[in-house]
C-alpha cells in the first residue's frame, strides 16, 4: 500500500497541532529537503508562510517558489528574532541545520539562539523543521524543549554506525521499511520519496510539489556558510 502524506497519522498530528519541531534526517542527497517541502504542499501546516533560514533572497526569486515563501537571515540578537519570523503564521526551516545548531557548535551565537527560540516555539506557535544528515551532528537541545517528529530518509550504513545510541534502532529500522518499499514500488514511486516516521511508526511517500525542481534541493551550492 502506498501512503499518501494528507492520509497519514503524521498529516493529522501536524495539521490539529499549533508547533512543534520536525527533524528529517538522512544521508546526503536521499530527498530531505524535497520532503520538508512536500510536507509543507501537503497543506499540514494549513496557510502558514514559509521562513527559509539562510537562503538567499536571490535564489527564492530565481526559482518558482509558491508566494508564501521567504528567506530570513538568523539575527545577530536572538531578541530580535520575533521581527524576523511571525508567531502563529510561520513554518521556520532550517535546512542543513548543523551550520547552525552542531553539535561541536554548541557555544557559539547562533546555537545558542537556536536553543532560546526552540524553548519558546511553543508560546509563539512556532513549527520549526530541521534537515540534517546524522543526528550525531546535531545539538542534543534540539530534541529536548518540544514535542519533536522525526522523519527518517535512507541512510548509509557506515552513517548508521555513527548515529546516537537513541536513534541507532530507530534508524535501522527505517531503513528496512524504507528498502522493502523502494523493492516493492520500483519504478512506480520514485525511491528517494518514502520516509519512515518513528514518531507515527509509519511509512509515507512524499510526492513532490508540482511546481518543485531539482535545483531547489542545493540551496547553498557555491556558498560558504559562516
Amino acid at each position: 500500500m502506498i501512503k499518501a502524506v494528507h492520509n497519514s497519522e503524521l498529516w493529522q498530528r501536524l495539521h490539529s497541532a499549533d508547533h512543534g519541531v520536525i527533524i528529517v534526517v538522512g544521508t546526503g542527497q536521499w530527498g530531505k529537503t524535497a520532503t520538508v517541502h512536500s510536507l509543507i504542499d501537503s497543506g499540514a501546516f494549513r496557510d502558514r508562510n514559509v521562513a527559509l533560514v539562510k537562503y538567499s533572497q536571490e535564489f527564492i526569486e530565481a526559482h518558482s517558489y509558491p508566494d508564501n515563501y521567504r528567506a530570513v537571515p538568523w539575527p545577530d540578537d536572538i531578541s530580535d528574532i520575533l521581527g524576523i519570523l511571525h508567531p502563529s503564521r510561520d513554518v521556520v526551516v532550517v535546512d542543513d541545520s548543523i551550520f547552525i545548531a552542531g553539535a561541536r557548535d554548541s557555544g557559539t551565537r547562533e546555537n545558542k539562539g537556536l536553543q532560546k527560540l526552540m524553548t519558546i516555539i511553543s508560546h509563539n506557535e512556532l513549527f520549526v523543521i530541521l534537515t540534517i544528515q546524522n543526528t550525531s551532528m546535531l545539538d542534543i537541545s534540539m530534541f529536548q524543549s518540544q514535542d519533536v517528529y522525526m522523519i527518517h530518509k535512507n541512510m548509509d550504513v557506515v552513517a548508521i554506525e555513527q548515529e546516537r545510541n537513541a536513534q541507532k534502532i530507530s534508524q535501522t529500522i527505517a531503513n528496512l521499511y524504507l528498502q522493502k518499499k523502494m523493492k516493492d514500488y520500483s519504478g512506480i514511486v520514485h525511491p528517494k520519496a518514502w520516509g519512515y516516521c518513528s514518531t507515527t511508526r509509519e511509512i509515507i511517500a512524499f510526492k513532490l510539489p508540482s511546481w518543485w525542481q531539482p535545483a531547489m534541493s542545493k540551496p547553498f551550492k557555491g556558498m560558504v556558510m559562516h
